[in-house]
């Protein structure tokens, strides 16, 4: 039988668990999707390939403040603490155009009060 490519079906692509500092992943920014322990978010990379990973606290707080389709480059920092000594998995966002970045009344829905 000849060699075959296999590919996923049904799925998202490659998982990753932020375990490693210095992890990173890089692509366009495709929003979040509901996951069996919460919230994952997605990234396609350059290749194609989608990178479906979980957001953590700071990761999604960061990630709220992008514009879907926007390139961007996450970093996982490692575990740090809080001021209260509350351990953390702390992350690093970039985007490749500042005009991705979300201003604060783009993110609210509601409409101004006057």
């Amino acid at each position: 039988m000849a060699d075959k490519r296999w590919h996923p079906v049904g799925s998202s692509g490659n998982f990753m668990k932020w375990t490693e500092k210095g992890q990173f992943v890089e692509g366009l920014w495709e929003g979040t999707t509901a996951g069996r322990y919460g919230d994952l978010g997605i990234v396609k990379q350059a290749d194609g390939i989608k990178v479906t990973f979980p957001l953590h606290t700071v990761l999604a707080d960061r990630l709220k403040r992008i514009r879907e389709g926007a390139e961007i480059h996450i970093e996982y920092l490692g575990k740090d603490k809080n001021k209260k000594g509350v351990e953390f998995k702390n992350f690093e966002v970039m985007v490749g155009n500042p005009e991705d970045i979300l201003t604060v009344e783009a993110e609210s829905e509601e409409e101004p009060p006057f």
